[in-house]
């Protein structure tokens, strides 16, 4: 079966300068992608300071709403007015879920969103998908991709189950690539296709590769930044879509 992947920093819904709250224009933009699975970061659960202005607080009950009947937030910031972490909306069932603590310092609160989901092929599949976003400094990021990996392997997976592992990286100097490629033997989506990670920041004018789409025992169809050709920006990161073909393991 093919799949649509979305991953997307929505910024807690505001713009790059958080002067304008575009909430309802991400649901639009994550809708209109027609993605079979989205993985989101920096959505927020509660905000007593947002909701004081009349906005919407809840985030990722309005996102998955009438689109996603399938999702799992978890919050990985904790604060006196709220809280905002990952989030995985998904069109088929989320079996099991769990959030792993990733923080490497007291100033980022980082999380690991890991789902187990049930894919409907001729034989149910079971997918592992993990939701990431990792700390901005290179020090903490490699300690976190040391946790990926132990993750990765304490699934017991066998090498033909499907995986996709994605989100905000923060990987600036490109340095993820040993343990996620070449000890995990993940694929970048957009880097397969066109021999480099896609730029997804700053909005206004992409220069950086944060945001990254990896599977595994997946055939890559098509990679692309979203929304195309389009100068209306909803956060500080661009939205990165896959499409993947996938086969997989039969659910026990």
């Amino acid at each position: 079966m093919n799949l649509k992947i979305l991953t997307y920093n929505i910024h807690k819904g505001f713009d790059w300068n958080n002067k304008k709250y575009f909430l309802k224009e991400v649901k639009e933009l994550v809708r209109e992608s027609h993605a079979n699975l989205v993985f989101l970061q920096e959505v927020v659960g509660e905000s007593h300071k947002i909701k004081k202005k009349g906005l919407i607080d809840t985030q990722f009950e309005y996102l998955a709403d009438s689109v996603w009947t399938h999702f799992s937030y978890a919050k990985n910031a904790v604060y006196d007015h709220g809280h905002h972490g990952n989030l995985v909306l998904s069109e088929f069932p989320i079996i099991n879920w769990k959030n792993i603590n990733i923080s490497t310092n007291n100033m980022e609160k980082r999380g690991l969103l890991v789902c187990q989901i049930a894919l409907p092929t001729e034989k149910p599949t079971s997918l592992y998908v993990l939701c990431a976003h990792l700390d901005l400094f290179n020090r903490g990021r490699q300690l976190q991709y040391e946790k990926i990996k132990e993750v990765v392997l304490d699934l017991n997976l066998s090498e033909n189950d499907p995986l996709i592992l994605a989100g905000d990286f923060n990987d600036w100097d490109k340095k993820s690539v040993k343990i996620l490629e070449t000890d995990l033997k993940l694929v970048e989506a957009h880097k397969s296709l066109h021999g480099t990670f896609a730029k997804t920041f700053p909005a206004l004018f992409p220069l950086f590769t944060l945001d990254r789409i990896y599977v595994r025992n997946m055939t890559v169809k098509h990679s692309y930044v979203l929304p195309k050709g389009s100068t209306h920006h909803f956060s500080d990161h661009l939205p990165l879509f896959c499409e993947v073909a996938i086969g997989g393991r039969e659910i026990k």
